[in-house]
């Protein structure tokens, strides 16, 4: 009798993957899958009346620009529709993050109203997303002009329109996909653009320290990349365990409360904040 009990419990502890097929999971996934390569659609449909052979050398000529293409998955160098991306709405929710701890009336509506209160403050950070879409993507425009060939009141007008709307876009896809519950829509977008602008540039260094001989400084840079995101990823998921003691136990050797469990707290909560900070005001200084 014992036997069979264990064979059942061991039947049971396996894993059948036919299960995962048969979940909504993979239907999930196949959406995640989409709407990604949705995003990476508009960054390809490029804005007309534009020179791009002369904007792509000035492009290589700014560093700040060439870094600020590499976030945005080669969308500014393309001159895409969607080449703001996810930016506008970042700079929306940092604000509103301030806000919140400056005014009274926003800090209520966001811990007394509960849920109701956050939709509100995510309307209000929809809203200004807009305005900062706007804004950014007249800087774009007017940034552009020594390489449009006929830059009219109307060409400004029909631009800015087309960054606005491949922005509020963007912005969608981003909450659709937060709303799948397989991680952040946000960061899967941008993590969508970094990744699939890093074999391009991976390649032309590469390329570039061949045939330069600078075998030293290749290596330099694959070494540097390597510890990079090893540090990056040591300081993201670093942790303080603080212990709990529990009354009720009492350790046979120790005589004293015995420690069985910890809390995990997070020693670096707001990175992501700087680093947003960071690209907006690279963004601006790009365009300066």
């Amino acid at each position: 009798m014992a036997e069979e009990q264990q064979v059942a419990i061991r039947r049971d502890s396996t894993i059948d993957f036919g299960d995962f097929f048969k979940g909504p999971l993979p239907g999930k996934f196949l959406k995640l899958l989409g709407f990604l390569a949705l995003s990476r659609l508009g960054v390809y449909i490029p804005l007309g009346g534009v020179n791009q052979a002369a904007f792509a050398g000035n492009l290589d000529q700014n560093s700040l620009l060439g870094t600020l293409d590499s976030f945005s998955g080669g969308g500014i160098g393309r001159l895409g529709i969607c080449s703001l991306g996810i930016v506008p709405f970042i700079n929306a929710q940092i604000v509103f993050q301030l806000l919140t701890q400056l005014y009274p009336k926003l800090q209520e509506l966001q811990k007394k109203e509960g849920e109701a209160g956050r939709k509100k403050i995510l309307q209000y950070t929809r809203y200004a997303s807009v305005g900062f879409a706007i804004a950014q993507a007249i800087g774009q425009v007017l940034f552009l002009r020594p390489y449009v060939n006929d830059f009219s009141t109307e060409w400004v007008l029909t631009s800015v329109t087309l960054l606005t709307l491949g922005s509020v876009f963007t912005t969608f896809l981003g909450e659709t996909i937060s709303e799948l519950k397989l991680g952040n829509g946000t960061s899967l977008l941008i993590f969508t653009s970094i990744i699939s602008y890093l074999p391009a540039s991976f390649g032309r260094t590469v390329a570039e320290g061949f045939q330069a001989g600078n075998y030293v400084g290749l290596l330099t840079i694959i070494l540097s990349f390597f510890f990079l995101v090893l540090g990056i990823v040591y300081v993201q998921e670093a942790e303080r365990k603080i212990p709990l003691n529990y009354a009720s136990r009492y350790g046979s050797r120790t005589g004293g409360p015995q420690r069985s469990a910890y809390l995990p707290f997070m020693s670096c909560l707001s990175y992501s904040l700087h680093l947003h900070w960071l690209y907006l005001l690279l963004w601006h200084v790009s365009l300066a």
